[in-house]
């Protein structure tokens, strides 16, 4: 198997970040290491306009570790760019130069546009979204991209960061209404001057950056939110105003009990949090979609091949692939189940009656049904259950992933529909009962295909009063209908009230 890798270090204002990604025979593509370490270049940088000799020490120590990691992953290729506090210090240049000299790492010092724009790649080939206002609020700069139909539009980016408002407002510890008044007067004006802003009006916000995520985290915390995802989290624009609001009326020692809140943000989050907020009100934006993937991601995707003239198409047949390949799933299995649990769904609505579009769940559930083998057969729905919820699968909303692995989870069983208590809060009954009818098409495709051969050429659905006849079409040998019956027939009736039986026509007998 050929393999590619690539570093990716990225110098920020606040942190110093390192992202290792594998692609394996141009066929799927993962992360395999993410690190990041608060360097806080930034410090002091708006009141000295140089970088503090500290602060530049404990990056050069940072990045000889980085070097290291890449080093024993055996990396091909590193790329390492420094954004806005190298950007605008006096002595950046002199700091690329003697991060050269020390570590070996040659550093490229990109412009705010260049980061927007490797932003808008992270998130747009992850995220299913065609017109949105990107945002991502760093240490030392803000960057806004126009997305119109998948395509960048426009970027700009602004000279101020966390740390800039945090130091320019004095926003680390308690913040009074004059803070806040004074900032709100600095953000209006800039806004004004940003045009770009004017053009986004009532489009969602794909939020990018630590400030973003740490906003979700802080929400999930409060919500009770059961899966701890960050990409895709959506928030509507009174959530993100009561966490902002929230924040800003804690001093620094509340904040740093505030869960979701990391540590190294504390003294920085109430200043960026507030832009946040400000950003949505100005453009009126219904709601918050926060990116994951960003700046390091967006140069990995470049890197290998997926820049704006080739985007990643679609999105979630890409990942879906990629999670298989790295299972070792048994793709024409899962092609012939899924092929058939479509059948079966479409045949059977006048029983189903299921209006919502759940083509993604139900391709979701039925390509990565068997994913679970690779742990361990035994009990491998379960399994399954765990590696769909967290394998990253991209181009889905969360909840429908969550439906996804529950579709796969009770695929194995005719019992009762099986539905974790901390999940019953995020599910209505008829999403639950949604998942129990769905599980039961998946089940019934998997025991037709269980000779794992593709024996199944056809199925038609008879439905008649208190029975479904199920007309199966095969080559080369008969299904085995006593096994159907027995696993799924307990379930159909107590699912739709309807006998479930099966005509088996061999058409073609192989020898």
């Amino acid at each position: 198997m050929e393999r590619r890798n690539i570093g990716v270090i990225d110098i920020g204002s606040n942190s110093v970040h390192l992202v290792i990604g594998e692609y394996y025979n141009n066929e799927y593509f993962q992360i395999i290491d993410d690190v990041k370490v608060n360097v806080r270049l930034n410090d002091r940088l708006a009141e000295t306009g140089k970088l503090q000799q500290d602060r530049m020490d404990f990056g050069i120590e940072t990045l000889a570790m980085f070097i290291s990691m890449c080093d024993a992953y055996g990396i091909e290729k590193v790329i390492a760019v420094a954004t806005a506090a190298v950007r605008k210090a006096s002595n950046g240049t002199d700091y690329v130069a003697r991060i050269k000299a020390e570590v070996g790492l040659d550093v490229n010092i990109i412009p705010g546009e260049v980061e927007a724009s490797m932003d808008y790649l992270g998130a747009i080939n992850t995220l299913d979204v065609k017109d949105a206002l990107l945002m991502d609020i760093g240490g030392g700069s803000t960057e806004f991209v126009l997305i119109k139909d998948r395509k960048k539009v426009e970027v700009v980016s602004l000279p101020f960061g966390s740390i800039d408002l945090a130091e320019k407002f004095d926003l680390a510890d308690e913040v009074s209404e004059k803070k806040l008044k004074a900032l709100d007067e600095f953000l209006k004006e800039a806004f004004n001057q940003t045009p770009i802003l004017k053009k986004a009006e009532g489009l969602p916000v794909i939020g990018v950056g630590g400030t973003i995520r740490n906003v979700g985290r802080i929400h999930r915390s409060f919500n009770d939110y059961p899966m701890e995802i960050a990409h895709n989290y959506r928030m509507g624009s009174n959530d993100v105003k009561r966490i902002c609001e929230m924040a800003a009326s804690m001093n620094l020692a509340e904040r740093s009990n505030l869960k979701g809140l990391s540590k190294g943000r504390i003294d920085i989050f109430v200043g960026s949090s507030h832009t946040l907020e400000r950003v949505m009100k100005h453009i009126d934006s219904p709601e918050l979609i926060i990116s994951n993937a960003g700046l390091r991601d967006g140069i990995i995707y470049d890197y290998f091949g997926y820049n704006e003239d080739n985007l990643v198409y679609d999105i979630f047949e890409l990942s879906l692939v990629n999670i298989m390949l790295n299972f070792n799933v048994n793709i024409p299995h899962a092609y012939h189940v899924l092929k058939l649990t479509e059948n079966l769904f479409e045949q059977l609505k006048p029983l189903h009656g299921i209006k919502e579009d759940v083509r993604k769940m139900i391709r979701a559930a039925a390509m990565l049904h068997d994913v679970g083998i690779k742990l361990q057969f035994g009990n491998h729905h379960e399994h399954s259950f765990y590696i769909i919820l967290n394998s990253g699968l991209l181009g889905i909303e969360q909840k429908e992933l969550l439906m996804s692995a529950f579709i796969a989870l009770n695929h194995r069983t005719n019992k009762k529909i099986h539905i974790s208590e901390e999940y019953m809060g995020l599910l209505q009954n008829e999403e639950r009962q949604l998942i129990d009818q769905l599980s039961l098409f998946l089940q019934i495709s998997e025991y037709l295909d269980r000779s794992m051969d593709g024996v199944v050429k056809d199925v038609n659905c008879v439905i008649m009063e208190k029975e479904v006849q199920l007309n199966v079409l095969t080559t080369g040998h008969s299904v085995f209908d006593n096994m159907i019956i027995n696993e799924c027939g307990k379930k159909f009736k107590r699912v739709f009230n309807k006998t479930l039986t099966i005509n088996n026509k061999v058409i073609i007998s192989r020898r």
